[in-house]
């Protein structure tokens, strides 16, 4: 779905769901969002896993059409944006720093270092990413 060249948009879990989720109302920024470069940190995979198991859990959503959601989450191209940085510090710090959980200050950092906008349906994240003078796709 994204392009070569296309704008990067850092986009976080809950944005992800709303895509995907069959009882998600959609964003209304999605056709801006999709037709970018998509590009995630590296704890998104398991923010997303974790949420489709509560999903199941909670009987929102039966494990046999999980397993197509992920197909289609898997045919959208994200890019896990890799980091070989281990430092706890600096992820506390960020989370200090933002007023957010150190999973939350993830995607924020990651909007500022690339410059790019943040597409979230968080309040706190848009909250933070705002005042951070992040651009917020919604």
């Amino acid at each position: 779905m994204a392009r070569r060249g296309a704008a990067v948009i850092v986009i976080d879990y809950s944005y992800t769901l709303a895509m995907v989720m069959p009882d998600e109302p959609r964003p209304s920024s999605l056709d801006q969002v999709a037709t970018g470069r998509l590009l995630v940190p590296p704890i998104w995979p398991y923010e997303v896993a974790n949420a489709f198991r509560s999903a199941v859990r909670r009987g929102r959503v039966a494990e046999p059409e999980i397993m197509g959601v992920c197909a289609r989450i898997e045919g959208l191209q994200f890019e896990l944006a890799g980091s070989h940085d281990p430092a706890v510090r600096h992820r506390y710090l960020a989370a200090m720093s933002h007023g957010l959980t150190a999973y939350d200050a993830a995607y924020v950092e990651l909007a500022l270092q690339r410059r790019c906008p943040l597409a979230t349906l968080d309040a706190a994240l848009v909250r933070v990413a705002v005042h951070a003078g992040l651009d917020v796709l919604q």
